[in-house]
């Protein structure tokens, strides 16, 4: 998939700027598995304070990350209105959300659960590699120590020492 393919729902006449021809087959349901999708992050992904994203948060922050997207759109595409982003536009989604673009674009069967959705944050995510590259070959008093101080900075920042356990949702 090149970055001029659309992700496309049953509806075609709905597409952002930067849609072309070339679509993938994303319509399960009334809404579309792009707009579940979706969803599903805006309910499952905290933003930085521990809360749920909003629409203007997440458009402002793909747009701050290099991809223009307005809350009109993203709200279009939210409710499955508009249901042919371009591929530029899901990376755009995806960055804000801090998860792999992957997340929209394999098969539409599979369902994800909250754990997948955490591995694909972290996955997407250069700080949290590089310090787990950093604990690698220290001694387990050594990584307990640094749990520790996380789970006081993490209360520093307001948020709980650890972060939710999730459980698939249903």
């Amino acid at each position: 998939m090149t970055k001029d393919t659309a992700v496309k729902g049953s509806d075609n006449d709905t597409t952002d700027s930067d849609t072309t021809d070339s679509t993938v087959d994303a319509t399960i349901g009334d809404r579309g598995v792009f707009a579940d999708r979706l969803e599903e992050l805006f309910r499952s992904v905290p933003d930085p304070k521990g809360r749920r994203f909003t629409g203007s948060a997440i458009a402002r922050r793909s747009t701050e990350l290099g991809f223009k997207l307005g809350e009109s759109y993203l709200s279009q595409l939210r409710s499955g209105k508009a249901r042919t982003p371009s591929f530029r536009t899901v990376e755009g989604i995806a960055a804000a959300f801090g998860v792999d673009v992957r997340y929209f674009l394999e098969d539409a069967g599979k369902q994800r659960t909250q754990t997948e959705i955490d591995m694909m944050r972290l996955q997407a995510d250069r700080s949290i590699h590089d310090v787990a590259y950093k604990l690698a070959g220290l001694p387990e008093s050594s990584i307990h120590v640094v749990n520790e101080l996380i789970k006081v900075l993490r209360v520093q920042q307001g948020l709980p020492s650890e972060p939710e356990t999730h459980t698939a949702e249903q």
